[in-house]
């Protein structure tokens, strides 16, 4: 990390500080504009299959793009934590799915139906914090940079403005992202192969 670049723990404390404090309505109001800048990607309406995740506190709320996908004809799904393996994988998500306070709070399928991440077009991914050329912050486990790893779909990261800083301090294992998507802008900010 170079002289004067804050470190990955402070820029955590700082965006969740901000984010605990969100209002309610501005948060529904800014996350319906995020999906609806999403969903107007390319890579999103040519998308068959797509990974979203169930929103924790202060991030971008995804649920009105579940019912969304299905009546555009797409299949969904969702990671779900392998204890076993200390991992996340891919469970489809359809409206009968039962789902139970999972991992880190997070909503997960009770009885998930496993889906090979091999099928995964789009990956829609959370974090704290976010810089212009893809760069991600997570909460600190490094899951979706394993999920990321050898992935050859596209990544897009959801976001408020806020989160977006001018650089993420980054190290070997963290994966970037193809898309930046917030309430006010999308960037392209890796080249998709």
């Amino acid at each position: 990390m170079s002289k004067g670049m804050i470190s990955k723990q402070q820029i955590r404390r700082e965006i969740e500080a901000q984010r605990r404090v969100l209002d309610a309505q501005w948060l529904k109001a800014a996350s319906a504009r995020v999906v609806a800048n999403l969903q107007s990607l390319e890579v999103f309406q040519s998308s068959e299959t797509i990974a979203l995740y169930m929103a924790i506190t202060g991030e971008v709320n995804l649920d009105s793009l579940f019912p969304k996908c299905r009546e555009l004809g797409k299949c969904t799904c969702i990671p779900v934590f392998n204890a076993k393996t200390k991992l996340y994988e891919m469970a489809e998500i359809t409206p009968e799915t039962e789902c139970f306070t999972g991992h880190y709070g997070i909503q997960e399928p009770l009885s998930p139906a496993l889906f090979p991440m091999g099928n995964v077009d789009l990956v829609v991914v959370p974090g704290v914090a976010f810089d212009r050329e893809g760069s991600r912050l997570g909460r600190g486990g490094g899951y979706y940079d394993r999920l990321l790893e050898g992935f050859s779909g596209a990544s897009v990261a959801v976001a408020f403005d806020f989160q977006v800083l001018p650089k993420i301090p980054l190290e070997q294992h963290d994966k970037p992202v193809d898309i930046l998507v917030t309430e006010t802008e999308t960037e392209i900010v890796n080249v998709l192969q």
